[in-house]
């Protein structure tokens, strides 16, 4: 089964059951393969909403489930729960264009800047306790070598995000560490002092693509994991 999505400006993506496997050093996750025909896609509901009062519909849940996958990492998402959902620049009026499905337990994400009147995109996920304790995270992508950022929202403030580089060298799968310390706090893009990021108090984690180039952009997952 795959599930897609219509996005207004916001919409939730759902997951959906595939085969074959990619290994991982600590377990063997699923991976991209032929989507089953045993039913048809699903287009899901869209609904508009600004960055700081994002939320996926009522009908979703706002937990991750985490599954312990060594002695210091714990699983926080492999895509098999429908809480993925996107941000573009027309909350603020831009004309940057995405779209995101999970297949197969992997997110596809893509689309296209438009630095004019905006310039970003975003995809984010609900994480709600599952990042209790932890200090980096750890995940599993294929980029297309353009300058994507980790974004991380906590209970500790309604309107900072907090920000930090993912070190992608683009082109093949490849597993990246990004801190959750030292992370740069913004407000609608502006720099601001702000307590740190706490991931005890997280509630929400994501990729964003602001780097003020024109054109088309992609951006696959597999997993994400917490470490401490």
């Amino acid at each position: 089964m795959r599930l897609r999505l219509a996005i207004v400006t916001v919409a939730v993506i759902a997951a959906a059951c595939g085969s074959s496997t990619a290994t991982t050093s600590d377990r063997v996750v699923e991976s991209a393969g032929t989507p089953s025909t045993t039913a048809p896609p699903t287009t899901l509901p869209s609904t508009t909403a600004a960055p700081a009062a994002t939320a996926p519909p009522s009908s979703t849940t706002s937990e991750s489930p985490t599954t312990t996958v060594s002695d210091r990492c714990v699983r926080v998402t492999d895509f098999d729960e429908p809480n993925w959902f996107i941000v573009n620049d027309g909350v603020m009026g831009g004309r940057s264009d995405a779209r995101g499905v999970i297949d197969s337990s992997r997110l596809e994400w893509s689309g296209t800047i438009v630095t004019l009147g905006g310039g970003f995109s975003s995809i984010r996920g609900l994480v709600d306790g599952s990042l209790t304790g932890a200090t980096e995270l750890q995940l599993q992508i294929r980029t297309d070598g353009r300058a994507y950022e980790l974004l991380a929202d906590d209970d500790a403030s309604t309107r900072v995000t907090h920000y930090h580089p993912i070190p992608a060298v683009g082109g093949d799968w490849e597993v990246v560490v990004v801190p959750l310390t030292g992370m740069e706090s913004r407000v609608f893009g502006n720099l601001v002092t702000s307590e740190p990021f706490d991931p005890d108090q997280a509630t929400q984690i994501g990729v964003i693509l602001a780097d003020g180039i024109d054109g088309e952009f992609a951006f696959e997952i597999d997993w994400i994991d917490a470490c401490s």
